[in-house]
């Protein structure tokens, strides 16, 4: 059935042929059984162009990200011949220092810039960020299509990617035996699959289930989110972590429980917005923008694309989840007024 997949490759042009190839091969589904996709709030305002718009934009970042963000500069491109976009995509990490460097108008990042990020950019240029959410997004573990397991705990997830068990699980779990599963899978061994360090998944991940300790060491790193499915779908015993978006039919989403004991979330679109699946995300822009200056047109339209009806169907159209038409309309209205800043929606006490 997944004939049309390359091998697994090392290197960024290897993660996006992995990409592309999934996307070729791809069943969008979500783990609910029958769940189809959501539309699209038609009350989201569509885009609307403006006169002809030259000139170049450069964006760099999230490797997760990198459909939409691509996605919406071809749509642009389109519209405007005359522009100039160019889309690197090697990881959240990667992004920023690129926008701290100033090579990059916008970094594309899976999760928020932290205080001690929000701060180096401020030593930089004088000002913050300019935070824009445009996409939500579920952190997936994934599982081979055979694996039955029902359900996993945050603190069991914590006990099988870490050695630290800081969410407070008294025992390791080391085999499939040990989380109840019988026959073959008594004994065999859990295989671990992630991102590399200069992915904002891998950060979020450790942020949000390893509560900041490292995983173990014997954890595959794919240089790309496409590549942990592909691992996965070869790979029976594995277990590894990616964005909803890069869901196959070749391996199944593991639903959630925040605490012990407590009732498990699949990942869906409803589970996402209503926030009770555990890892659900933003997928964030970060934009280099004077403060009280209008930003520079190449750059204006690509946020206000990503925030309208066409931008938001892209987000859909790649397996990811639209912001809140409400937050939309908010963000919107930013981008025709005064823009705030990315540290005014960091807690206070982070500011201090």
């Amino acid at each position: 059935m997944w004939n049309c997949l390359p091998a697994l490759i090392d290197g960024p042009l290897a993660s996006r042929l992995l990409t592309l190839a999934v996307g070729a091969c791809l069943v969008w589904s979500s783990p609910a059984a029958g769940q189809v996709r959501p539309g699209l709030d038609q009350q989201i305002a569509a885009y609307q162009p403006t006169s002809a718009l030259n000139g170049s934009l450069s964006i760099s970042g999230s490797e997760t990200m990198r459909p939409i963000t691509e996605s919406w500069a071809a749509d642009l491109r389109q519209l405007y011949p005359g522009l100039k976009i160019s889309v690197t995509s090697e990881g959240s990490e990667a992004g920023l220092v690129k926008l701290l460097e100033g090579k990059a108008q916008i970094a594309a990042m899976s999760r928020r810039m932290n205080k001690q990020e929000i701060g180096e950019f401020i030593r930089e240029f004088g000002y913050e960020p300019t935070e824009v959410p445009v996409a939500v997004d579920a952190l997936a573990v994934f599982v081979h299509k055979d694996n039955a397991i029902e359900g996993l705990s945050l603190a069991e997830l914590d006990a099988i990617f870490s050695n630290d068990r800081r969410r407070g699980l008294k025992y390791p779990l080391l085999t499939w035996g040990d989380l109840l599963l019988d026959g073959e899978w008594k004994v065999a061994p859990i295989h671990l699959y992630g991102r590399n360090i200069q992915s904002g998944t891998t950060t979020f991940f450790r942020e949000h289930v390893l509560n900041g300790a490292a995983a173990k060491k014997t954890m595959t790193t794919a240089p790309g989110s496409a590549s942990v499915v592909i691992e996965l779908m070869k790979d029976r015993f594995g277990i590894g972590f990616s964005s909803i978006g890069y869901q196959t039919s070749g391996v199944r989403a593991v639903p959630l429980a925040s605490v012990q004991g407590g009732r498990y979330v699949v990942p869906s679109f409803q589970s996402a917005m209503d926030g009770s699946y555990p890892l659900r995300r933003n997928l964030y822009l970060y934009v280099n923008k004077l403060p009280k200056t209008a930003p520079p047109a190449p750059l204006a339209e690509y946020v206000k694309f990503a925030l309208s009806q066409q931008g938001q169907q892209a987000v859909l159209a790649q397996g990811y989840y639209p912001l809140a038409t409400a937050e939309l309309s908010r963000l919107t209205m930013m981008w025709t007024t005064p823009i705030r800043s990315a540290a005014a929606d960091q807690p206070a006490k982070l500011r201090d």
